[in-house]
This record gives structure tokens, sequence and C-alpha cells, in this order.
């Protein structure tokens, strides 16, 4: 009997012959099984490919996946291809191709096969070697003199890359052909490094030397170009002056340094003539140095004036010759004049003048500061002493108007700068002279009043030289037409001296002087005068004015001057009608400087002039005043109306009236004799002036009302007289309506509707025409609507509609067309389904139509129940792309809402933080959504699968595109740095595509050359020879038309990418800086007024600048661009993580960097310029990514890199970097206030100290409300106490108990710095600022501000606002303040200015050493010595 066999098996004899991938006796079971798992090689070097292939049998039902060492292997990346294919035997073949194999692909490859019930694998281990890098030594041209030794090492840096290698070994090949052993070149070689070696150069040996394995499978090698020149011809290589600028009598040399070759002669020259030994004026010295060239000294030990002039060295081997010169100016001896030249005798109170110049000015030049100054008696003379001195840089006067006896000595001038002492002097006598003596002063008056005559005399005793001078508060009086002056001799021989004023003012007032001189003595005698104003009155009112009969009458009149009633014996203030004094029928109120007439009720004879003036005055001053008084006007009321004869209750009306105008009128309204006010809501009263000077009152009534109806009248008075006039009204019942059903009803579906409409009132006389009743729904009118029908029948209407929808739910309303605002009244209808109309229940907002839901978008099902989440479409603007072009990649989704978003890289999460990306999203039209993730500046990195993920709570969607990134094109130009030649001499330059890859997708085109934006053709004398990806330019030749600069570019490179030299040819003879070893560099010779760049030293990047003066020589080397490996590749790193937006591995990469930084500054002395200011960009960027990933930095590791940063050594490094570039100390204080907040937004904040050489910072939490804070904690001396006792003083800070109230503790960071005040930018950054020409013109030094203490900060967790009560901050001075000129000023540092600033802040107390602040808020503080400036009054 046969078996069954299941799965298609096959029963012969009894037994199941099973199909493929079954097994068991009847077929039964599922087979699953590996039969081989097999690789192209075991062992790999990198960039090989690699081939995985497996053979498994079973079902189609099975699953494959690969991993290395455990990690799942996805066919996604583009270095991994899988593939499976079924093979004829009923088995299937998986592939795993990787096409370039790397280090990391080392390891145990497994494939594993998985049905659901069974899973197998198999495992094979693959070796991957690594690619082989060769380095040589040196890495960069060379350069050398034939007959020296030069040396080439080449060393495989990866031993484990010739690994399976069974033979071969470093070769050298120059210019293409294989240097061997024996050969002129010396040659040793090991497995895994070469050396070459030639002991004496030759011209020939110039050229490519390249260093390769001669059995390495790949072609790989590196290179050095070796130029070889030889002294063919004589060169000066130094030649240099000890002072190019010298004075007589001083002593100069010259030196200079020549390469010492066969037959060189060696001549000096002075402005063309030859000098010798044989001159007792000159030392020629000659030696050989230790570097085999030859050392040539001049000393002139007594420089004279006809030194001056060109100096030249002239060397010579009788084939060629080179000179140099030097130009030495030689200033002549300091001459000074004294005028007076000879000694000289002065009377006492005469004036001393001298003079003193420098004959010879450019005997001055090159002098630093100082100036011309005068000395008496081996004293010098300050501006202060009595004299008056006025300086120039070439003169100086000495000047004293009045001289005394102890002036007598004598007076020296020198030049306070001048090396030498030079001076002038002068012996001067003073003698007591005869004295001048004013017998008698007086005036006529000491106290007269304005316009009075004043006569002042004065008798003196007579002296033939006798200079009379009158002075009237200190101004000089002369004849004029106001002062007329005369002198007179008396009989017994004295002078009289008058001064008369005819017409005295008040400027006469003050102090008048009589002074009387000899020449030699003078004598001056005063008197006071007192000069009274001149009476002023002013009358109230001012101008004339007519008044009617029976209004009142009040004049004032005031004294504007009161003093000018001085010495008034008696009198006062009086009142005059028509001339004759008032005495009754006015009230008059009279006071000492003012007087009021008033009469109640005026009479047509009150009409006349009134006037005012004083009694006791003795000139006739007064005011006057015309009033005339006339018999009043009848009032008069022109018109009075109504907008409506016949009103309605609740319209509105007004009543308007015109009137003559009157003054002093009063108009009122009344209705039924009873007053309206506008204290009635209903009531508005207004007036106004029309054209024709009337005026025009107007009464609105806003709503009419029933009892408004009767007389309405208006009433206008002036007091005098009195109208009035009145209007009827007639008031009529507004029409109402009633609705029924009154209230609102809900009804079903299919129900009646049925309302009716009634107007009241409809008989008022003022509607007679009738009225139309109208129907609205939600305020649409629907009397034409046809599924309602509408039936009047005389004031009656009804609406009717007798199957009710659920669309007829809404406000019913009638109104009529009576009035412009007809009033309505409404009812709401509620129109609800009935049992069979009720809808589906859809979810998500779905509509239900004929019980079927209608979904929206994102969601399926019956009810809309599910979420449909699908990628739609997924694209990008370019496959391949070249590294800093943008890339955009869009995706169309369709899903429910509130789906997210993720875009990702090579399996990395993408941020929306980095500064590269760009994510936006919008809506379509038909209600899908566009993500598009925009890349501004796409990497070599960013080459590989990115991925979209569409995301819900229960759904993930993913599309996958793989972009290839083309590298930039990288060029390099041999040499690498601008260089000089001289003319004959030969230029080689050699350009190479670094990246050969970064050319994939050019068609055509080559590496071309341009000099000076010109393109080289080959007929302009240049010899060109390209490949692919290497150019060399030639020239055998060079003259002076060949300098320029030579760039090199690709012609079909669709950028614009170049690199270029700059070649100076020079003619033998110019100027040139020596090769000068100096910071670890060796400076190549190069033209004067040139810079040169050189490769940073070793362990450093970035390149290196020095300057070649115009003299020939070098300048201090420029490292500001030289940053340590560690600290550029950390960097690096850090704009990798800023750039990508990614948060993975940041706290190891950013602390690792720390670690880093703290071990390089804390192991040097010294940081260099570029280290510190690469530190800067790292710390700063550290505070950047730490703020944006919310990475945990190790702040131990932070504090201690600002604290080695802000060491006192590295003084000199700040000052080239805050002169050099942006920055300065205070970028370093903005990071320690950012990481403040940064440490604390963190939730779980530990509290930690930390205390350095430079700083020290604490971290701590406190209820501020309950508790302050103090730090440091290093004194029991209050922040008041400013003693000045032995004990140290201390720099602390105290933030007392705040009265604002804070729910919790909360945490704060707390800083001391106590170095960083000395490199902080200040005013001008010393503590004095010295100007030459402000020195020369004898100005003392004009102090600037500086920093005088350390600086306190103190950030909080939570901001406090105004400090209540404030922070109290004590501050130690670094230097003890003993200038009256010098005032402490609190300040904090302003982050948006870069300054300091004195606002918040104000000084508590201060002394010498020491000072106390209180401010009312929170930053950084410290203590700012400024100038004090005096308050002029």
């Amino acid at each position: 009997m046969p078996y069954s066999c299941q799965h298609g098996g096959t029963c012969i004899n009894s037994t199941c012959v099973c199909s493929r991938g079954y097994k068991g006796s009847s077929c039964e079971n599922e087979s699953l099984e590996i039969l081989y798992l097999r690789s192209s090689k075991a062992v790999f070097r990198e960039g090989n490919e690699v081939l995985f292939e497996s053979e498994i049998t079973d079902n189609s039902n099975f699953t494959v996946q690969w991993s290395r060492d455990g990690v799942i292997i996805s066919g996604i990346l583009s270095r991994y291809s899988i593939t499976s294919s079924a093979k004829a035997n009923g088995t299937f073949l998986h592939q795993l191709r990787i096409s370039s194999v790397y280090e990391r692909d080392e390891g145990n490859w497994s494939i594993m096969a998985s049905n659901g019930v069974t899973v197998v694998n198999k495992g094979i281990i693959i070796r991957v070697l690594p690619k082989l890098v060769l380095l040589m030594i040196p890495q960069y041209d060379l350069s050398i003199e034939t007959k020296e030794n030069f040396t080439l090492q080449c060393v495989v840096v990866n031993p484990g890359s010739l690994i399976n290698l069974t033979s071969g070994s470093l070769i050298w090949v120059k210019d293409g052909k294989p240097l061997l052993t024996g050969s002129i070149f010396t040659i040793s070689t090991t497995q895994t490094s070469t050396i070459l070696n030639k002991a004496s150069a030759e011209i020939s040996d110039s050229g490519n030397y390249f260093c390769l394995h001669s059995t390495y499978p790949d072609p790989l090698n590196v290179s050095i170009y070796v130029n070889i020149i030889g002294p063919e011809s004589v060169e000066i290589l130094l030649f240099r002056i000890s002072d190019s600028i010298s004075r007589e009598g001083k002593s100069v040399w010259l030196e200079t340094e020549i390469y010492e070759i066969i037959d060189l002669t060696v001549q000096w020259f002075h402005n063309g003539n030859l000098i010798t030994n044989s001159s007792l004026r000159y030392e020629i010295k000659s030696y050989t140095t230790e570097n085999d060239t030859l050392r040539n000294v001049l000393n002139v030990p007594n420089v004279l004036q006809q030194d001056d002039g060109d100096w030249n060295i002239t060397a010579s081997n009788g084939k060629t010759t080179e000179s140099m010169s030097v130009y030495l100016r030689v200033l002549p001896r300091l001459v000074l004049q004294m005028m007076p030249p000879n000694n000289i005798s002065v009377e006492s109170k005469k004036s001393i003048n001298l003079s003193c110049v420098v004959t010879n000015p450019e005997s001055l030049f090159n002098l630093s500061g100082g100036g011309l100054f005068w000395q008496k008696d081996g004293k010098k003379i300050s501006p202060d002493s009595g004299f008056n001195i006025t300086t120039t840089d070439t003169s100086t006067t000495l000047m004293k108007s009045s001289a005394e006896v102890d002036d007598s000595g004598t007076y020296l001038c020198a030049h306070s700068s001048y090396p030498e002492p030079i001076y002038v002097s002068i012996y001067i006598n003073i003698t007591e002279p005869k004295s001048v003596e004013i017998l008698s002063f007086k005036s006529s008056s000491s106290v007269l009043r304005e316009g009075k005559s004043l006569r002042f005399e004065s008798e003196i005793a007579f002296d033939p030289a006798l200079i009379v001078q009158w002075f009237h508060n200190g101004k000089l009086i002369n004849n004029s037409s106001k002062y007329t002056i005369t002198s007179s001799i008396t009989s017994n021989g004295t002078s009289v001296h008058v001064l008369q004023i005819f017409n005295v003012l008040l400027q006469d007032e003050g102090e008048w002087n009589i002074t009387a001189s000899n020449g030699k003595t003078s004598e001056t005698k005063s008197i006071r005068i007192q000069v009274l104003e001149k009476l002023k009155l002013q009358m109230t009112p001012q101008y004339d004015f007519s008044i009617q009969r029976g209004e009142g009458i009040v004049l004032g009149c005031v004294v504007i001057n009161p003093g000018s009633l001085q010495n008034l014996i008696g009198g006062s203030l009086i009142w005059q009608k028509d001339g004759q004094k008032i005495l009754s029928g006015f009230h008059i109120n009279t006071t000492n400087t003012s007087t009021q007439l008033r009469k109640s009720s005026s009479e047509i004879d009150d009409s006349g002039s009134y006037s005012c003036s004083h009694s006791a005055y003795p000139d006739p001053i007064n005011v006057s005043i015309n009033v005339n008084v006339t018999e009043p006007e009848p009032i008069e009321i022109l018109s009075l109306k109504i907008n409506k004869p016949l009103l309605i209750e609740g319209e509105a009306a007004w009543f308007e009236s015109e009137i003559m105008n009157k003054s002093g009128l009063i108009v009122q309204w009344s209705h039924n004799g009873n007053l309206i006010t506008d204290a009635l809501s209903r009531f508005t009263l207004t007036s106004s002036t029309t054209a024709n000077k009337t005026s025009l009152y107007v009464l609105n009534i806003s709503s009419v009302v029933l009892q408004d109806e009767g007389e309405w009248n208006i009433t206008a008075t002036n007091g005098l007289s009195t109208a009035s006039r009145g209007i009827k009204v007639q008031v009529f019942p507004r029409i109402s309506l009633s609705l029924t059903p009154k209230d609102d009803l809900s009804i079903q579906t299919g129900e009646v509707i049925q309302l009716q409409c009634e107007a009241l009132y409809t008989d008022t006389p003022a509607y007679s025409t009738g009225i139309k009743l109208n129907w609205k729904k939600d305020g649409k009118d629907i009397s034409s609507d046809p599924s309602f029908s509408v039936s009047e029948a005389g004031t009656t209407t009804t609406l009717y509609k007798s199957s009710a929808e659920l669309t007829d739910s809404g406000r019913y309303s009638c109104s009529h067309s009576a009035y412009s605002n007809p009033e309505d009244v409404s009812v709401y209808i509620n129109v609800t389904l009935s049992d069979k109309d009720k809808p589906c229940p859809c979810q998500h907002g779905g509509t239900c139509i004929n019980s079927t839901c209608v979904c929206p978008v994102g969601y399926q099902g019956r009810y809309c129940e599910d979420e449909y989440l699908e990628i739609l479409s997924y694209k990008s603007s370019n496959s391949v792309i070249r590294e800093e072009k943008s890339v955009w990649f869009q995706a169309e989704i369709v899903g429910p809402v509130g789906f997210s978003v993720q875009w990702s890289r090579n399996g990395d999460l993408i941020s929306s933080t980095a500064s590269r990306y760009v994510m936006t999203s919008s809506k379509t039209a038909n209600g899908k959504t566009l993500h598009v993730l925009t890349i501004t500046n796409v990497l070599q990195r960013d080459e590989g699968y990115w991925t979209v993920e569409a995301l819900t709570s229960s759904k993930t969607e993913a599309r996958n595109l793989t972009v290839k990134v083309l590298p930039r094109l990288l060029l390099q130009l041999a040499p690498q740095y601008d260089f000089s030649i001289k003319t004959g001499e030969s230029i080689n330059l050699r350009c190479v595509v670094i990246n050969p890859k970064s050319l994939t997708g050019l068609s055509d085109g080559n590496l071309v050359w341009k000099k000076d934006g010109v393109y080289i053709l080959s007929d302009f004398g240049f010899n060109i020879s390209t490949t692919n990806v290497s150019s060399t330019l030639e020239k055998e030749l060079a003259y002076l038309g060949d300098a320029g600069r030579f760039s090199c570019s690709h012609s079909t490179y669709p950028d614009p990418v170049s690199v270029s030299i700059a070649i100076s040819v020079t003619k033998p003879e110019q100027i040139r800086c020596a090769d000068d070893k100096i910071e670890k560099i060796m400076w190549k010779s190069t033209i004067a007024g040139t810079t040169k760049k050189e490769s940073c030293p070793e362990n450093q990047k970035g390149t290196a600048t020095r300057y070649c003066n115009f003299q020939g020589f070098w300048e201090s080397p420029d490292l500001i661009n030289c940053t340590d490996v560690s600290l550029v590749n950390a960097n690096e790193e850090l704009d990798s993580i800023i750039a990508d937006g990614t948060t993975k591995n940041v706290d190891e990469a950013v602390n690792n960097t720390l670690v880093k930084m703290k071990n390089l500054t804390s192991q040097r002395s010294e940081l260099s310029a570029g280290d510190i200011s690469s530190s800067l960009d790292i710390l700063e960027k550290i505070v950047n990514v730490t703020n944006m990933t919310s990475a945990n930095v190790e702040k131990e590791a932070f504090f201690a890199v600002v604290d080695n940063v802000l060491s006192t050594n590295n003084s000199k490094s700040w000052t080239a970097v805050s002169d050099k570039t942006e920055k300065d100390a205070s970028s370093l204080l903005k990071n320690m206030d950012r990481m403040s907040e940064v440490v604390l937004k963190k939730e779980n904040i530990t509290t930690s100290k930390f205390k350095g050489k430079n700083f020290e910072v604490s971290v701590d939490k406190t209820k501020v409300d309950e508790k302050g804070i103090v730090f440091p904690e290093k004194t029991e001396k209050t922040p008041n106490d400013t003693t000045t006792d032995t004990e140290e003083y201390s720099t602390f800070l105290e933030l007392p108990k705040q009265t604002n109230k804070i729910e919790k503790p909360i945490t704060y960071v707390a800083v001391i710095y106590k170095t960083i005040s000395d490199i902080l930018p200040t005013d001008s950054g010393s503590r004095t600022e010295e100007n030459s020409n402000e020195v020369k013109e004898g100005k003392e030094k004009k102090k600037k501000e500086f920093v005088n203490s350390e600086i306190l900060s103190l950030t909080t967790q939570t901001d406090l606002g105004i400090l209540s009560p404030p922070l109290n901050l004590a501050f130690q001075h670094k230097h003890e303040n003993e200038s009256a000129d010098l005032q402490a000023v609190c300040v904090s540092w302003d982050f948006i200015t870069n300054k300091w600033s004195e606002e918040g802040c104000k000084v508590n107390s201060t002394n010498n050493k020491r000072t106390v602040c209180q401010c009312n808020h929170l930053t950084n503080f410290a203590i700012l010595m400024r100038p004090y400036t005096p308050v002029r009054i």
C-alpha cells in the first residue's frame, strides 16, 4: 500500500522521495539548510571588491539576513549589493557584494536563514589588510646649494599593509628612472624604510624624487622636488648698519656677510669715495664665520656731518660683482640761542621776557618725546610758579608781567630728551622802583537813580611818567559820548583826574576804579555805586475797552520793579479820572506795590481816561486807559424750528434756534414749563457760532416718548434783557408686533412649520399709507423661498411649511417697513432627525452620506476608525552632487492628523537644529502633505542612503534614496608659497589634482595656467606639460617681465577653483633677507619689502608669515595662524557635530576634546597666540554644542582649560590675539557666562567648587529670601569695612536675603577672575598715555582708565530682577591709589557695547586700598580707575 506523500513527494517502493525543501516519512516537515558559505578570497586589501556566496535549500517561504560580527547588514548602504536567485536544481543562490572593502570590515561574516520555524546560519572569517601609507621626510620640496649634502627618507607608516607580500622592497625613482644602490647616490633600505643620500649635490641632481614599493599591487607613491642651486656669482647675504640715523660725535658700525669664494675682493665707499684703513677716522675688519661666510665690519668711532650720505659695499671675484648700499643720516649737534644774550637788570613790577630758540631744528630729529624747558638756579621752572611759559617744537618763551626781587637769579634753557647736556643761560638782577600815590578818590553820589548824572574825582601825586586809567567792574573806560575824562595840574603840584557820566544806566552799577602807574609801581582805589531803577507801572487791562451800563469796572495797577521805590519817603499809588484824583464812587484797595479800582455797576458818566501814578516819585510817571460805558442792546431770537411736526414714539428729534450774539448771554430750554438740562440722558444741548456771527443752539432728543407731547420753549437773557420763543409738538405711539408661538420650539424632520405675525397700533395717522410685514431666517429674506408659503390677512401674516428638514433649523423673525430702523420679533426652531433618518457613526471627522462614511485624508475603514499612512512619492533634486552645492529631498505623504516625519542619513537621525539643514512641510490642494529637506552645503560625508520616515503611534512608513557626493576639486601647487628669483634663473611650477575623483562627470577639459588673470599659451615662452591630473609650467631663463601671480585651474570644472603663487623677479643687486632659522622654521631668502610664508612648526597646522623689511632685515615671525594639531582636529570634530546636527556620541566627543585641551594647556609654560585664538573658538563651540544638544560636559575639565588660558604667562600671546584678531578676553568672559546658563538649565545639578591659580568657581544652591550668598568665603570683614589696619584686604561679594519671595531653592554660579582684568580691553589698555605733540607743548601725560581689581561674577537659575536689597561687592585694589587725580568707579561688563558700564552700580565707600560697591543687578563686576574731572563753576 503506497504512502501518502505530502508537499509534492513521490512514493517509490513504499518510500516517499521528498521534493526539495521538505523531509520526513511523508514529507510532512519543512527542510531548511545552508549548503555552503564562501568568499572570493580570505585575505583582502583595503579598496578591493569582496563577494560572499551562499546556496540555501528550502521552500520559497524563508527570509535571509547578512551580518558582520553580529551587526545586521542593510542593502540600503551604497557599498553593499545583496541579490538572490533561484537555481535550476531548486536551491537559491544568495550573494553579498562589497564594492570597496574597509579595514573595519575585517571579522566574522555570517548568513542566517529562517522560515518561521527553523533558523540556520553559517559564518566565515575574512581579513582586511590596510592600504599602504608612505611618509616622505622632509614633507615639502627642498632647495639646497651645490656641494651641500641632502638626505631623503621614506617610511611605511603602517607596516601591516605589507603582509602577504612575498618579495619586493621600497625603491627610489628620479624623474621616472629607478635609482640603484651603488650609483652616485647612497641608498640604505630596510623592510619598512629607505634612506637616499648624496654627499655633494650637483645641479643635475635637481628633479622629482618618488618613493614606492616594488611589489605593492596598487600604484601608491610619495614624491618631493629637490632644487639644486649653485653660488655661481658673488652674493652679499647681509648688509646692515647699527643706526641709520646718528648724531654728530656718536659711533656707527656697518656690517656685511658674503659667501666666501675664490678671488673675492671687498671694498667700502662713501658717496662714491673709496674708504681704506689708512684714514684715522675709520676701522675696517674682516673674519670668517662658522658658516664659512666672510664677515666685514666698518667702524666709524666719531661721526661727523660730512659722514651723511650713501655707504656702499662692493664684492667682486673678477667675474661678477654685487653691491649693496645703506643711507646714513647724520644729525647736527644741538645749538641753542638765548634772547637777550647777555645778563640784564630789571626793576621790580616790570616784566621779564626771555626766549630760547633751537637754531638748527634738524638736530631734534628722531627724539622721542621731551622738549625745551627752563631752570632757575638749578631748579626746573613749572607753569604754576608764577611764570608764563609758551613752548613749541623749536622755541620757548619765559614771561612774568610783574617781577619780584626774589626773581633774581641764573636762568637756564635746555632740551629734556637731548642725549647730551647742552644749554644756554643768563643772569637777571631785579631792583626796587619808585612808587605811585593816589591822594584822594571821591564821587558825587554813591546811590542815584537811572537817568541822573555822576562825577568821579581823584587827586594823585605828580609823576611825569604817570599813566591813569579808569575801570568799571574790571573793564577799561575810555572817552566816549557817554563818558568824559579830563585831567589838570593843581597849584601845589598834584594832578586832578575827573570822570563825568551824564545819563546813568542800571549797568553802571558796581565797582569803579582808578589805577595810576609810572611803569614801575602802580596803585588802585575804588568806589562802589548803586543805581536805582526807573519806576515802571503796568495797568490791567492794558488796552482801552467798552462795557454796557450795569456791567462792572475792575482796573489794576502794579509796580513791576519794586526796587525803584527805594529811598522814597512816604507816598503811594493813586488813581485819577480825566486828570482828577478819584476820591469817591469807587472802591480802591492799595498796597506798597499795587492798587485796584472797582465799581460793581457802571453808569454812562463813568466813561473817561483812568490813570495810575505814585504820589512821592520825583518824576511824572503814569499809565492810563480809556473806558467807554454804553447803553445795553435788546436780545433777539431769530428762529426756532423742529425736524418733524408729528413725532413717533422712539424716534429721534431735534430743536434748533438762532439768536443774535450778545456778551454774557444765558440760554435755557423748557418743556411745558419744566427746565431741560444735559443731566437727562435723552437730551443733548449744543451751541455754535454761524458764519454771519449769530449763535446756533440745538436740543437733541435721542428717543421720543409719549410724554414729550406739549409746548417746548427757548429763553435767552444777559442779565439786562430777556427774550423767549415756543413751539408745540404732537407724539404718536409706535407700531409693535406679536408673534405666535412666542417661545422657541423643537420639531423633528417631516413635521409642520407654522408661524403667525400681527402688527398693532397700525391706525396711527402718521402711517395712513399702510405697512409691509417681512419674514427672515437667520437674517436672510425667505418671503420668496418656494419651500415656504406666506399668506396675509389685514395686519396679520402667516409663514407655513408642510415638511420640515434639518436645514430648516434657525431663527425666524418678523419685521415691518414702517421705520428706517424697523423692530422685529423672532423665535428659534430646532429641527432634529427622526429615528428613521439618523446617520451612521463616522469617526475622525468622517461624513455620513447615504448611510456610508466618507473618510477624511489619513483614515479608512467602515467608520473611518483605522489610520492610513503612505509615502506616495520620494525624490531628490539630483542623485549625484558636488561638494558645497545644495540638494533637496521631497516626500509627498498621506496620513492621519498628527503624524510626524523624521529624516536620517545612513541610519543617523538628522536634527533640525543643524545649520546646514532646512526642513519644511506644507499642505497640498488635495489634503496631502509635502515634506522637504534642503541641504544648503553638501559635504563628502553626506554620501549614502537618505531615509524619510512617517510615523504615527501605531504605524511607520519609510522610503530611501541613494546620493553620491563628488568631492570638491583640490589643487596643489609646488612650490606652495610665494617666492623670489633673480633674472636669468629658471621658473618651475607644478600643479596637481589631489583628488582625481572630483573630476568625475567632466567629459573634457584639462588644467590650464594664467598669469595675472591672462591665459598662458605655449608661445609665451613657457613650456607647459599636462596630463589628466597634473601640469607643469617651466621657463629656463626668467626676466623682469615674468614677475606676477601665476594661477592653475581646470578649464571645465563648474566652480571657480584655483591655486596661485606670486613670483618676484628681481635684479641681482636688489636687497634680500638672508636664510634664517627661528621658531623651528627655516626662512628662505626673500626680496626686501615682501612677506614670506612657510609651514608652521612640527605638530602645528597653518601658515606662518614673516616680513622682510626694506633694509633687508627679518622682522619677528607671525604665528597667529599656527595651531597645535590636536586643537585643529578637535575644532573640526566640533564643526562636524554643529553642521550635521547629530546628537550621537556628543558627550564623548566634547569631553575628549576638553581632556586634550586640558593636557595641552597645562603641559606648556606659555601658550602661543594661535593656541589662545583656537582655544577661544573651541570653548565657544563647546558651549554652543552643549546648549544645542544638552550634552553632559565635564565642568572640571572646562574650568581647568579656562584657568590655564588665563595664566599670566600668556600675556604676550593675549596681546597678539587682541592686535591681530577681533577676539579678546571678553569673549572668554561671555562664554563663561553662557556656560553658567547651560549648567543652570540642568534639572539635576550637583554642587561643585573649582579653585585654580587664575580663577575660582562655585556652583551651589540656596533659598535667597531666607539666606544670602557670600563668595568666596575667605574673610570675616564686612563689605562696608574700609578700615586701614594691617589685616590683608580681600575681594568678595555678598547677596543679602532678598525681599522678593522665592518658591524653592535656586542654583547659582559664582566666579572670581584673578588675572583677566589685566587683559580685558579698557579705553586705552594702559594707565597713562603720552602724546608726543602734547609733551612737546609742555602738557602733562594724560591719565586713562584702567581696571584696578579682580572681577566678580554671579549668575542665578532664576532671574531675580532688580535686587532688593542690592548686591554688595568688596574689591581690594591691585594698585594702591595714591593719586588725587584718579577716582574709583564701580562698573559691570556690558556684552552689547563690549565696554564697562556704571549703570545700576554706585560706590558705597572707598580709600586708597579698597572700594565697596552696591549694584542692583547680576553680571560681572570690577573697579575702574578713572581720571578725576573737577566741576568747573
